[in-house]
């Protein structure tokens, strides 16, 4: 599959996100900016798992300000 490339004033992407539904910003947003990673945990991570399911059950957590 041959690359091409084009450039595109970001002011026009803007405004094209700014008319996108929300369904097809969450699309957009999921597609460019999250990874899939299927590889299994490493043990730190799964140390900072428990460590963090830990801390909630105690109620250590700090409570986000959500829809601001």
């Amino acid at each position: 599959m041959e690359v091409k490339n084009v450039s595109i004033p970001i002011d026009i992407i803007i405004e094209l996100l700014k008319k996108l539904s929300e369904e097809a910003k969450q699309e957009v947003f999921e597609k460019v900016f999250l990874e899939e990673d299927t590889s299994p945990l490493i043990m730190e991570e799964k140390y900072e798992i428990e460590k963090a399911e830990k801390e909630l059950k105690n109620g250590e957590t700090i409570s986000w300000p959500f829809g601001k």
